[in-house]
């Protein structure tokens, strides 16, 4: 009997954390854009560029300090308190002595580092950026700990306090300065109030305590995890490090936000389903039938809604760019549709079968998906950045069908789960999609006015949900999720 209470406990911690983070990733996602909207319209393409280039030199000094720390702290079992309390002490001190080795490092080689990116003029600017770097070595223990209970309510209310920093440092500072260094500026404040705020109210503060053996054992932990994450880093930002060197920071900027516009939007519906994937996937990672099923649900509910907003970000890229950034990014439209539109397909498959792999014990997998991926990656992007910039974001758009490629592999060898299988499970969405893509091309020809592409997004709207409607399977989940949204409004 203690054993099911157990379970039902856990099980509910999970649910309630899964909302909290759902909660905090939405809601993060509706007001960040708010105040993106307003900098996009007050500061250049170039600003943004310049601050993507900072970007690549502090994801990867923070991907070697922090990385596997945090991660260590949740997963291992402490034997009791007074040891979990030693180990996030020498978890602390080496995360924060690498991050100030890493700065003083940066802030010494800051021009050589500036040029090696391609913007020589912003040596002074890296230097400030990565000051951030021993900055989160403030917070991150204390979310470790937040995650590790599956306490994500104090995260979303720092968040939200958070959110406010554009409104009340980064906009002001864009009005008077009307340069990059609102952006870099706005960052710091930003990432200190979190760090204070986590760290004000969490009950472990730092000590002096520090342990040899224990800081050895994580050494070696935070090694592969960083052996890792270098991998991911390489694809992550090899585009953007080309971009840098080989163009100006007009077109990193246009690229860097494009992207993130596209992501951004995806990830207004996402949110609510990625942070369960794993959990629920882990409840059925000894019945591999059951796994498939839960597997091919979760794709259906997330095709339902995730398909037709990427087509429709493709479809009214230039109505999007035009409300989100302004008219001075026209340039970003053709990356914001065909990211859009591309990483809607990416979510849906890669994200659901990376969680799956993890849940059935073979971390391995996502590891060797992306070697496999980087060795394609790569090459095509450093032979693409010597034809031009449009050849280096639609290669670094369309490879992404490499990676879907290599998660099918591998799920259909882990778990048999085919790739007609999956097809046909989501065949209504793709058939609607395809129906909405074709009209919404053939009302473009009679007419370009936002009024008359807003009427068109309706019609799209409506004929799509009509065509889905035929289905059962799809009539019933879109049945309960309306019934489940009104029963949450109900007073009661």
């Amino acid at each position: 009997m203690e054993y099911f209470c157990g379970m039902n406990s856990l099980e509910s911690k999970v649910v309630t954390a899964a909302k909290w983070s759902a909660l905090t990733e939405i809601a993060s996602k509706l007001i960040s854009p708010i105040a993106g909207m307003i900098l996009a319209r007050l500061l250049t393409p170039e600003a943004y560029g310049a601050v993507a280039t900072t970007t690549i030199i502090i994801s990867f000094a923070e991907m070697l300090t922090e990385a596997g720390f945090q991660r260590y702290l949740i997963q291992h079992n402490f034997t009791d308190d007074k040891e979990k309390l030693e180990y996030a002490d020498t978890a602390f001190w080496l995360n924060f002595s690498l991050s100030i080795i890493a700065w003083l490092l940066i802030v010494a080689f800051r021009h050589p580092l500036a040029k090696f990116v391609g913007s020589p003029e912003l040596g002074n600017a890296i230097a400030i950026a990565c000051s951030i770097i021993p900055i989160t070595a403030f917070s991150s223990i204390q979310a470790g700990f937040y995650k590790r209970d599956l306490n994500f309510k104090p995260l979303f209310k720092a968040r939200m306090i958070v959110i406010a920093i554009p409104f009340c440092i980064t906009i002001p500072l864009a009005l008077w300065l009307r340069n990059y260094w609102a952006l870099i500026l706005g960052s710091i404040a930003h990432q200190i109030a979190y760090a204070i705020i986590l760290t004000t109210n969490s009950q472990w503060r730092p000590s002096p305590r520090f342990r040899f053996l224990y800081a050895k054992e994580m050494s070696g932990f935070w090694f592969w995890t960083s052996a890792e994450r270098i991998i991911t880093y390489i694809t992550g930002y090899i585009d953007l490090f080309l971009i840098s060197r080989k163009f100006d920071q007009h077109l990193l900027g246009i690229y860097r936000t494009s992207t993130q516009t596209s992501t951004h939007i995806i990830a207004l519906i996402s949110a609510i389903v990625v942070p369960v994937l794993l959990p629920t996937f882990s409840k059925a990672q000894n019945d591999y039938t059951k796994l498939r099923n839960v597997i091919l649900n979760i794709q259906k509910h997330l095709a339902i809604v995730i398909l037709p907003i990427g087509i429709g970000i493709y479809v009214y890229r230039d109505l999007i760019t035009n409300i989100l950034l302004g008219n001075q990014w026209c340039e970003a439209a053709p990356i914001i549709g065909i990211w859009g539109l591309m990483h809607s397909f990416s979510l849906l498959l890669n994200r659901c079968y990376t969680n799956a792999f993890i849940a059935i014990g073979k971390p391995k997998i996502p590891v060797y998906v992306q070697m496999l991926y980087a060795a394609a990656l790569i090459p095509a992007i450093i032979i693409s950045s010597n034809i031009s910039f449009n050849a280096i974001y639609l290669t670094r758009t369309f490879i992404k069908i490499w990676i879907i490629v290599l998660n099918c592999i591998f799920i259909f060898h882990t778990i048999k789960l085919t790739v007609l299988k999956t097809i046909i499970n989501i065949l209504p969405e793709l058939t609607g999609c395809l129906v909405m893509f074709a009209i919404a091309t053939i009302l473009s020809v009679f007419g370009e006015s936002v009024l008359w592409e807003i009427l068109s997004i309706i019609i799209c709207a409506i004929l799509y949900l009509s065509i889905i409607f035929q289905f059962k399977s799809e009539k019933i989940i879109i049945h309960r999720s309306i019934k489940q949204i009104k029963k949450r409004l109900s007073l009661k």
